[in-house]
């Protein structure tokens, strides 16, 4: 590939550093848009926030109880108003400017981080309080997280630069996942810091992240006429049950995420159970997980132009489904050589599928029912948490190296089943068709 300049000739002198700005400038294309880079960079304190959060919340669960159920109550507590209230986020992210709902969650989330850090401060905080805070803030996300996804296409429009925005931020959450257990670790470590400091320091981070929110100007107004809400979540529900491209996309992310994306919840049980390797092999094989992520969703942003969006979704579904099942055979071969190379690509095409299923869910669905459309897709996305349960109970019984080998025929076997089934999912993405029944 040779890049010319503005009279014609060839500009191959300026070599591999001209390539790699290009090369940057079109993975990160969406940042060029002003509302969008304030939105990015802000919102890079909330999955901060929310990575540290996991660990501050987990070791302090278990240090009040002694035993592992308290971990699953806490978690359970945040998941379950996300699971039964994210259309009903959805219906509130139709209703008013998302830029207005987005400075209310946020600063309700920010309010009760610091409300948990003066608890943990004062050594007043018990495992009742973690679930009661647990509640208040997955009401907030439920509010919030419809909202958040509903914005993005008002700000930077429904065209590539779209597909380029979800996979930007999919690419900072994966970037905080590596960064942020790892800071919250040391954080706790440090005597005069401990788990008190680092809820401060994420309760400042939401505060950042509002203070991103109300400098956005874009104010993502409503685009339909307003109706009550009774109204306004059958009208969502209704649109999306004749929208068949809603509901394939919708159905393909819910089955990779309950059946195949539970494998990181795994990774103690395999680093301690069947490779042997310890607590630093267990943070080897989360980092390794989290940087093939990273990669996959930077790779999504670079090819967010590529027309057939469809198609490579099917590659990367049905690679995921493979690269489970050569990590699990690692696992059950009890050899890191053979695991390591698999949970990258594991990684990769997993965070780097959704990322996709998010963009096409988006660039098929009217700016009318955005909010209503990404509550119901929230619901599959919060699935993840629940479906932890029955799938560690099914290692416990037959083995974790079984389990992953089931769970990556399953996903593969699906994905293939769909796009088999439905030949039109293979173009999705080339022909957007927003449905023609409107929601209200």
């Amino acid at each position: 590939m040779h890049f010319r300049g503005n009279n014609g000739s060839p500009a191959v002198k300026r070599g591999g550093f001209g390539r790699f700005r290009a090369v940057v400038g079109q993975t990160f294309q969406s940042l060029e848009v002003p509302d969008f880079r304030i939105l990015w960079f802000g919102f890079m304190g909330s999955w901060m926030a929310m990575q540290m959060q996991q660990v501050a919340r987990g070791y302090l669960a278990y240090k009040l109880t002694g035993n592992a159920l308290s971990l699953g109550l806490v978690t359970l507590s945040m998941g379950i108003p996300r699971i039964f209230l994210s259309p009903l986020g959805g219906a509130v992210a139709d209703r008013f400017p998302k830029r207005t709902v987005l400075l209310w969650t946020q600063a309700g989330l920010g309010v009760t981080a610091l409300f948990s850090a003066i608890l943990v401060s004062a050594n007043i905080v018990t495992i009742n309080w973690l679930m009661a805070i647990g509640l208040v803030q997955g009401i907030a996300f439920a509010i919030n997280m419809p909202a958040r996804q509903a914005y993005l296409p008002q700000i930077v429009g429904k065209g590539n630069q779209l597909a380029n925005a979800i996979a930007l931020n999919t690419a900072g959450m994966n970037l905080m996942r590596v960064i942020g257990p790892a800071m919250a670790g040391v954080m706790i470590a440090i005597p005069f810091i401990n788990v008190a400091g680092v809820y401060y320091f994420f309760a400042a981070c939401y505060i950042w992240v509002w203070w991103s929110v109300y400098r956005i100007e874009n104010p993502g107004i409503v685009a339909g006429p307003r109706r009550n809400m009774r109204g306004s979540l059958l009208g969502g529900f209704g649109y999306i049950r004749k929208h068949k491209v809603l509901l394939t996309l919708m159905s393909l992310s819910f089955v990779p995420l309950a059946i195949g994306m539970p494998y990181t919840s795994l990774m103690p049980v395999i680093a301690l159970g069947s490779l042997h390797v310890g607590s630093m092999g267990l943070g080897m094989l989360l980092t390794v997980a989290g940087i093939g992520a990273l990669t996959g969703t930077l790779l999504v942003a670079y090819f967010s132009s590529y027309e057939r969006k469809g198609a490579l979704q099917l590659v990367l579904g049905m690679i995921f489904g493979l690269s489970l099942f050569g990590f699990a055979f690692g696992v059950y071969d009890r050899s890191l050589l053979i695991a390591l190379p698999f949970l990258f690509i594991t990684g990769l095409t997993g965070d780097s599928y959704m990322a996709l299923n998010s963009t096409l869910i988006m660039m098929n669905t009217d700016e009318a029912v955005y909010g209503r459309v990404m509550g119901v897709y929230m619901v599959t996305q919060s699935v993840r948490p629940i479906s932890v349960l029955p799938v560690s109970a099914i290692a416990d019984a037959i083995g974790t190296a079984l389990t992953l080998m089931f769970s990556g025929v399953i996903c593969f076997s699906f994905v293939g089943a769909i796009a088999a089934l439905m030949p039109s999912y293979r173009h999705i993405g080339e022909t957007v068709q927003p449905a023609i029944v409107a929601a209200d």
